[in-house]
């Protein structure tokens, strides 16, 4: 499918009108003018929708929707009655997602939109071959039968004798029907968009601890200072040691405060027992 989208700033002139991509500013667009979170809402109802009508009116469904989403042959038809049956879950699952927005559910009914392109093109290649064939179905049954099965539906379009006028309906209303549905598919993958603006990494951090932003560092005596020093094998010999204060440079006509003798450290410490 298409590549990940990121969100785009608004034109020059404010960010009112509608780019090439569906995006008025800050705010992406399915069909040119509706949000993309209303689009997804409203096909997930739809999806579920067609489901339960499906599962009430089987058979008035079967006849009046072969024009848009194909299902003249056995297989196409059984296709699409398993996927519009459980476009029920599906379906509720992209409306609750979008109303909630839970990526989860949005993913799984993006899932189903996938799934549902791909077997919209399987039924092309699986009606197209009755649908150019019709009129065999009417000259000679048999070889139809033999050909392609006891198909009843493509026998009674072929006894009325109207394949032509199922061919141009098909031909017509199914890619439209098609592209319909695909806007419905980006806007989800749009709206899955929003849940990817944050880094991985960044939602992996547990919450719950520092931020790593401030460091805490041990002060420590002047006696305990001296001491590491001699560890270290600094000489003993010459002028003390003095340890420098990390003070910016005094302004001018003021006077920079002396540095620390390391004696005056040692001897400022606590006093030990």
């Amino acid at each position: 499918m298409g590549g990940a989208l990121s969100r785009k700033p608004a034109g020059p002139g404010g960010g009112g009108a509608l780019d090439a991509n569906g995006w008025v500013g800050l705010h992406p667009m399915a069909f040119m003018c509706v949000p993309v979170r209303t689009a997804v809402f409203l096909g997930g109802l739809s999806c579920a929708g067609l489901g339960l009508f499906l599962l009430r009116w089987p058979q008035a469904v079967e006849e009046d929707r072969r024009a848009f989403v194909g299902g003249y042959s056995d297989w196409s038809r059984a296709l699409i009655d398993i996927l519009e049956l459980s476009a029920i879950l599906w379906g509720c699952l992209g409306a609750i997602g979008a109303l909630y927005m839970k990526e989860n559910f949005l993913r799984a009914f993006f899932y189903y939109e996938v799934v549902r392109v791909a077997a919209w093109l399987l039924t092309y290649l699986l009606d197209a071959p009755l649908l150019v064939n019709c009129e065999l179905g009417r000259d000679d049954p048999s070889a139809f039968v033999a050909r392609f099965g006891p198909n009843k539906a493509m026998l009674g379009i072929a006894a009325d004798g109207s394949c032509d006028d199922e061919r141009a309906f098909f031909g017509l209303l199914s890619p439209l029907c098609l592209l319909f549905f695909l806007q419905f598919l980006f806007a989800t993958q749009r709206l899955l968009v929003d849940f990817e603006d944050d880094p991985r990494y960044l939602l992996n951090i547990p919450k719950e601890g520092p931020t790593g932003a401030f460091h805490s560092r041990n002060m420590a005596s002047g006696a305990d200072i001296t001491e590491q020093f001699a560890q270290t094998g600094l000489p003993s010999a010459g002028p003390p040691a003095t340890v420098a204060t990390p003070l910016m440079a005094a302004p001018h006509g003021v006077s920079r405060p002396p540095a620390l003798a390391l004696e005056n450290l040692a001897s400022s410490g606590p006093e030990r027992v």
